[in-house]
């Protein structure tokens, strides 16, 4: 059975395709990240932590905690509406294209998020393939999903 997109076990099987994919090794060296992507028409916040190379957290955030959290992360990306998150997990659209077009808001260090670009990139290619196999439910069953996960 297929996963459902944004699910906990979504985020588990990204984690570990990530975490195994050594081209992603090759282009993180030295890649320390804290990411913070908001959905807002949902709203969903994810959280993503890169450290050594690695993967080592990827989890929902309930929007209570999110002013918090965006004080700690290096990178907040907040994407307008659900549908438009799904282009872009899917490949249809990219992150820097959105940016540039003034589609979505970035908060951080551009030049940082440069020197990033090729693991992000990476991480981009192997969340489009998981996406490829994984279920992708409407925004109506997105957001019960989340309040049954309690998120909402």
């Amino acid at each position: 059975m297929p996963l459902q997109y944004e699910s906990p076990e979504f985020s588990e099987e990204l984690k570990k395709r990530v975490n195994e994919d050594k081209e992603f090794h090759d282009k993180a060296k030295g890649v320390n990240l804290k990411i913070l992507i908001i959905i807002k028409d949902i709203p969903l916040a994810t959280f993503s932590n890169y450290s050594s190379c690695e993967l080592v957290e990827r989890k929902h955030i309930p929007p209570n905690e999110v002013e918090e959290l965006r004080k700690k992360v290096d990178y907040v990306v907040e994407i307008p509406t659900y549908e438009l998150s799904v282009d872009v997990a899917t490949g249809r659209k990219s992150l820097e294209t959105l940016f540039l077009s003034r589609q979505l808001k970035l908060e951080g260090s551009i030049f940082k998020a440069l020197q990033y670009r090729d693991a992000i990139e990476k991480v981009g290619k192997i969340t489009a393939q998981l996406v490829s196999e994984s279920t992708i439910p409407s925004k109506e069953d997105f957001a019960k999903m989340l309040r049954e996960l309690k998120l909402l």
